[in-house]
């Protein structure tokens, strides 16, 4: 009977003592590591609660120690590899001390360390033999999927040891069978009998042997499935003829066993029970009449109940050597074993002797004996895999503005597992194949959308441990559209200008204006209608200010415009020609939003119009739509001027909503990963 019961021995690496019923971790507080602290186990105390290590766990019905009179736990060396790795891929290896069994990280080299850090520890309390009890100690989380595994959740994912690495040896005291050889040559020669009764060679042992020989059934190997039935006196032919090593059976050459010849045996002590029984028998066959292979096929029997069979066919040495030590060996001790002879060529003539025969008899008096059953197969280190349970979004949950620096954030439900775990994003929407690039960076935990045409950075999604942040990098735009001069009278000073595009998406309304000499403070301040001077002169492709020369714009003129209908503008593009050998001028403009405030002011040098056209752009430079503007041309020189002209501009309209959906997954560091989607809507709409 075994010590080592079916069961297994189940440490559950989740954080906290498990109420699955396969699972065997208990507390580890402080009463507990006193007790191991006490066995001699080292680097034990009680349980950390946020890393969830070291952890204990015990089985009960693991051993059963009933007959054992000592229990030990053994490894094949010190310094053998475990087969195990830690999370972090670092191979664990074996360690004996005091009878504790340790398991140690490698060195930096990879080698065998006496003194690397814990990885795990197996603890024998022997203390009450009768309930003795293994401790499987984990002092930090094991690498269980290896690296490139798909990452999926597997908690029952198992870890355990090889045969042979970790075993315990059981200490009984048992009768031991053991081969004795059989003294033919005290019985009487040449002379059949019905059976033999056959002592031990050893003058020290009493046991005997019977045998009785039977001739077989004709037929291939398994044509008889229960000896026992076969008649073992049908007169002579199955008498036994003894010599000085061995026997033979009459029915043939009695001196040989023939086709379908043999016999059976048993202890000559034998009744019935248990008592007496047999625990093998081994023979030496030699060859008779150039005979070249026989077929054995043999039964051990016990309680009346075939338990075992076997079949071989053995190839014999020529001349008169004699192949050694056939053996017919069951797993455990019976009544009787039947052995039959048969040949498949030349069966009327050919034949073997049986020499030197040896019977496995149990010993007369219980020794001591040490059993070495395997352990480190019922260990069991079972994966704790991390969990993405939710998103919680914030006061307005998974929906964003569709405008420059507007966010929406939220908050993560997970445990990351024994092993620690990361989130990362893992899938995403796709916005536009090449033309807009979606780009994963710091290790998968930031994604960035990408316009390529304009160089422009659109949104981006940050995620860490324990939440995310979504921020809108950029104001949609409408298209940009040229403004068509053509259909507005030209030539007549008119005090504004309404001006369509060429798409009639939408017009612009100029309004000419005469700055005051100095700086500006308030440009809303100045008047709009001040007399005629300040009325617009246009042509095909622009306009003047009357109150200089008609058709360009002299030194502190300029316009405010704003559309037609009270949509915000994201910008206005003009170019600008110089007049009277100019070379630079410089623009000012102001820029403010539907309430009247200011939200951008700049003053931009233009350069270079002796060499050509120079084109200004009037927007803001954070790229907000505004409501209206203000623009002041500074002049240098008494003649000089310059012309506006080639207009174009980008009026705000609505712009469609665009849906997100993300993949985010929470990976330890097996691989296994747990998913959550995230979904976020931008919009207008949702404009803070």
């Amino acid at each position: 009977m075994t010590t080592i019961t079916a069961t297994n021995l189940v440490l559950d690496e989740q954080i906290g003592v498990q109420t699955v019923t396969d699972d065997n971790d208990v507390l580890l507080d402080q009463t507990l590591s006193d007790a191991l602290t006490a066995l001699g186990v080292l680097g034990i105390s009680p349980t950390d609660p946020a890393t969830g290590f070291p952890q204990v766990a015990v089985n009960a019905a693991l051993l059963d120690t009933t007959g054992a009179t000592d229990l030990a736990l053994s490894i094949p060396a010190d310094g053998t590899s475990s087969g195990l790795f830690t999370v972090d891929g670092v191979e664990i290896f074996l360690y004996n001390q005091d009878g504790i069994i340790y398991g140690r990280e490698a060195d930096g080299n990879g080698d065998a360390d006496p003194a690397g850090a814990l990885a795990f520890a197996v603890a024998l309390d022997e203390t009450d033999l009768s309930s003795a009890q293994i401790y499987l100690i984990q002092y930090e989380p094991l690498q269980h999927n290896a690296p490139g595994d798909p990452p999926v959740i597997d908690d029952d994912d198992i870890l355990s040891f090889a045969q042979g690495k970790i075993t315990l040896d059981v200490t009984t005291t048992e009768l031991v069978t053991t081969f004795q050889p059989l003294d033919f040559a005290s019985i009487p020669a040449g002379s059949p009998q019905e059976t033999l009764t056959v002592a031990t060679a050893d003058p020290t042992d009493s046991h005997s042997a019977k045998f009785d020989g039977i001739i077989f059934p004709a037929g291939p190997v398994g044509t008889v499935t229960d000896p026992t039935t076969i008649n073992k006196n049908p007169g002579t032919n199955d008498d036994l003829n003894p010599d000085s090593i061995g026997f033979g059976v009459k029915g043939g050459q009695a001196s040989q066993l023939n086709q379908n010849e043999g016999f059976f045996v048993q202890d000559a002590a034998w009744t019935s029970g248990d008592e007496n029984e047999i625990g093998g028998i081994r023979f030496d066959i030699q060859g008779i009449g150039g005979v070249k292979s026989v077929n054995i096929e043999w039964w051990a029997v016990d309680n009346g109940v075939v338990v075992a069979t076997g079949y071989d066919t053995v190839s014999l040495p020529a001349g008169s050597a004699v192949f050694e030590n056939y053996t017919i060996e069951p797993n455990d001790s019976v009544d009787q074993i039947y052995v039959r002879f048969f040949y498949d060529t030349k069966a009327s003539t050919s034949g073997v002797r049986v020499e030197n025969l040896e019977v496995a008899f149990p010993s007369t008096t219980e020794v001591t004996v040490v059993n070495h059953e395997d352990l480190g197969t019922h260990l069991v280190f079972e994966d704790a895999g991390p969990t993405f349970d939710g998103i919680t979004g914030d006061a307005t949950p998974f929906q964003v503005g569709l405008a420059a620096n507007q966010q929406d954030t939220g908050t993560f439900d997970l445990t990351p597992g024994a092993d620690g775990s990361h989130v990362t994003i893992t899938g995403f929407t796709d916005l536009g194949g090449t033309a807009i690039t979606e780009t994963l960076t710091n290790d998968g935990t930031t994604l960035t959308y990408h316009d390529v045409a304009t160089d422009t950075d659109l949104y981006q999604l940050n995620v860490t441990d324990s939440g995310y942040t979504f921020d809108v990098l950029f104001t949609p735009q409408g298209e940009q559209s040229d403004l068509n001069f053509n259909a507005i009278k030209s030539g007549g000073p008119q005090e504004t200008l309404t001006v369509p595009t060429v798409d009639n998406t939408g017009s612009i309304v100029f309004d000419g204006l005469i700055f005051p000499s100095g700086t500006v403070v308030d440009p809303t301040a100045v008047p709009t209608n001040s007399g005629t001077n300040d009325d617009l002169n246009p042509d095909a492709v622009g306009f003047g200010v009357k109150g200089g020369q008609a058709s360009q714009i002299n030194n502190n003129e300029g316009f405010t415009f704003s559309t037609a209908d009270g949509s915000d503008i994201n910008n206005l593009t003009f170019a600008v020609a110089g007049i009277g050998n100019i070379n630079a001028i410089t623009v000012e403009s102001w820029l403010y939003d539907d309430g009247g405030n200011l939200i951008d002011h700049t003053i931009e040098d233009v350069t270079g119009l002796r060499s050509g056209n120079q084109i200004v752009t009037i927007d803001d430079d954070g790229g907000q739509a505004f409501d209206t503007a203000y623009v002041q041309f500074h002049v240098g020189g008494a003649n000089s001027g310059v012309r506006i002209l080639d207009f174009s501009t980008s009026i705000e309209g609505p712009v469609d909503d665009q849906p997100f959906e993300f993949t985010l997954a929470n990976t330890d560091l097996d691989g296994d990963a747990a998913t959550q989607t995230l979904s976020i809507l931008a919009s207008q709409d949702f404009i803070v």
